[in-house]
């Protein structure tokens, strides 16, 4: 499976041109052979804020009319940016997972939709780990992490910050993901990189993540599980890019990954679940405890 990571960069605030920009790409990717197609996070609007301040303090009183207007951006499932990147999808025979902030029952969330090669929709995830420290406070989180198929071949999406929380890829892999993309908007670091290479290796999963371009940013990559083959150890990097813009082709063997998958130790082989029982405590208790940035974002 080729999978076509768009490292490329978004007009902030202008959900108008980042449409055009994403058909530019989907067509751009379908001509180089592209099953399907991975934007980064919030591509709608470049993740970019209402106001500069916004990334440390979403709620200043004082800018109620921005924080408006950039909430009023947010798209409907029946819009025209959806409309017409499930038609593009449709033209060019192409999957995609197209991102943006999109119009949830409570308020605008970070979302991703997965859109299969007749423009179907085949899965819409709402980012669950938001950066609740920082402009996404103004957003509302998901609630579950899921998975439809494409191609035949499973897929999960997490987006982001859900990069940074073991269970969120490792749920995505116990509902069947064999492959996980990344919409991401975020400097890119060895830390973080190798977060991703860890969530392949431990789920037996192959991981792609998109990234926007910039200096400290792109690096726009893609793992396979598979670590150890007859030789012993091999990278599993199957792509690495650079921090400039560009769209990058990552091929996925599904079939050695498939097989891999049967035979080796990680994945759900040999968990003991009984052990497990304190994921599930809702407590945070020092040094975690962290204020929220308002009283609306406790309630909300």
């Amino acid at each position: 499976m080729k999978i076509a990571l768009v490292q490329k960069k978004a007009v902030p605030n202008d959900v108008k041109a980042n449409l055009d920009l994403a058909v530019r790409y989907m067509e751009e990717a379908g001509r180089a052979g592209a099953d399907l197609v991975l934007f980064p996070e919030m591509w709608s609007i470049g993740y970019a804020p209402p106001f500069p301040e916004a990334f440390d303090d979403p709620f200043q009183k004082e800018r109620e009319k921005e924080r408006k207007a950039w909430i009023s951006q947010a798209v409907g499932e029946d819009s025209a940016y959806i409309r017409t990147l499930r038609e593009t999808a449709k033209r060019l025979s192409v999957g995609a997972v197209i991102t943006g902030m999109y119009e949830g029952e409570k308020g605008p969330q970070n979302e991703a939709f997965l859109i299969g090669r007749e423009g179907e929709i085949l899965l819409r995830y709402a980012k669950v780990h938001t950066c609740d420290f920082s402009l996404e406070a103004l957003l509302q989180s998901g609630t579950s992490f899921e998975t439809a198929e494409f191609d035949g071949v499973r897929i999960g999406i997490m987006i982001c910050y859900d990069r940074e929380f073991p269970e969120s890829a490792r749920v995505l892999m116990l509902k069947g993901a064999e492959l996980i993309l990344v919409p991401n908007a975020c400097d890119m670091n060895p830390a973080r990189l190798h977060q991703l290479e860890a969530r392949a290796f431990e789920n037996m999963t192959g991981i792609a993540m998109a990234n926007y371009p910039g200096r400290g940013w792109g690096q726009s990559c893609a793992f396979s599980p598979v670590v150890f083959g007859e030789d012993g150890y091999q990278d599993p990097t199957i792509l690495m890019a650079s921090e400039e813009e560009g769209i990058l082709l990552a091929e996925f063997p599904i079939e050695e990954i498939r097989e891999y998958r049967k035979n080796e130790t990680w994945g759900n082989a040999y968990r003991k679940t009984g052990a497990y029982e304190k994921l599930l405590d809702p407590a945070v208790e020092e040094p975690f405890i962290r204020p929220p940035l308002t009283k609306e974002k406790e309630e909300g």
